[in-house]
């Protein structure tokens, strides 16, 4: 599969973003950067991106989907009062499929785990 003038735009706009972005914010950078573009290509050329292992997609139950540079297994933070997403720097625990297989069976292809809060200013700072 080919990767379209926009597409490459859009994979461009997420590598050399700081963390994760929704396609309206995908969106208002490209039309800001004077891109004529719909929101629909937004989408399609992210589901692109997406299907061809070039980016990564998280599922927040009130934001939609959340896309993010790095390709990885990993968990996230969303911080409350910020409304950030933050990777985490914490092995991926494969014990857990594992343990969801025991429990209702089948095979588990993967997990995503998001943990929401506020980060403390000490943290913060740290950084």
């Amino acid at each position: 599969m080919k990767i379209t003038k926009h597409g490459q735009r859009i994979y461009d706009l997420l590598q050399a973003s700081q963390g994760h972005m929704t396609a309206e914010e995908i969106l208002l950078i490209l039309k800001q950067q004077n891109v004529s573009i719909g929101l629909a290509t937004v989408y399609r050329n992210l589901n692109s991106l997406f299907s061809l292992g070039m980016i990564n997609r998280v599922r927040h139950p009130e934001m939609g989907f959340i896309y993010d540079r790095n390709k990885h297994d990993h968990y996230h933070f969303y911080d409350t009062e910020t409304k950030e997403f933050h990777d985490l720097d914490i092995a991926y625990q494969e014990e857990l499929d594992r343990l969801v297989e025991e429990v209702f069976g089948g095979k588990v292809k993967t997990h995503s785990i998001i943990f929401e809060g506020i980060i403390d200013e000490d943290h913060k700072l740290k950084k």
